[in-house]
């Protein structure tokens, strides 16, 4: 391969990720930022934050569900391309700790799976995964920069 044929391929590798990436923020901006803040930190009481719970939630099979299935995302005028683009961007840019090299990306075959099946009770199956992130987290013993925040209080999604 010539060299000008391998910085080409490099170039546009890296520009499709760029613009990925850019699509991305974009669609957090227009699909979820209005509820849970530029910084996904949401707003207490009301909205809760997706900072401490992304990476432990992408960790479980429920808890990957759970993300696809709340409403916002899985009402979304998102293809399941753009959703778990989507996904993927907010885990690698708003979760307050690195996601493990272990943790799968979302696709759209697995957006796909669960998206149209509602989530009925968001509230409680959020503090049923809580809870059980809590457990896995004792279990393995779990540092605090890993752990996730006690289940919500009365008044918090």
């Amino acid at each position: 391969m010539s060299l000008r044929r391998l910085l080409s391929a490099i170039a546009a590798t890296f520009s499709w990720s760029a613009a990925g990436a850019y699509e991305s923020s974009v669609s957090y901006m227009l699909q979820c930022m209005g509820c849970h803040t530029p910084d996904g930190r949401g707003e207490p009481g009301r909205v809760p934050s997706v900072r401490e719970t992304l990476v432990p939630f992408a960790s479980l099979p429920e808890g990957r569900r759970f993300l696809i299935q709340v409403p916002g995302a899985a009402q979304s005028t998102l293809s399941d391309a753009e959703l778990a683009d989507l996904l993927n961007w907010m885990i690698h840019n708003l979760s307050q700790s690195p996601p493990p090299q272990t943790l799968a990306p979302y696709t759209a075959a697995e957006v796909a799976s669960y998206r149209h099946t509602p989530l009925v009770n968001v509230r409680d199956t959020r503090a049923q995964l809580l809870a059980k992130v809590a457990a896995v987290n004792a279990q393995q013993g779990g540092s605090e920069s890993t752990r996730t925040p006690p289940p919500p209080q009365a008044g918090r999604k």
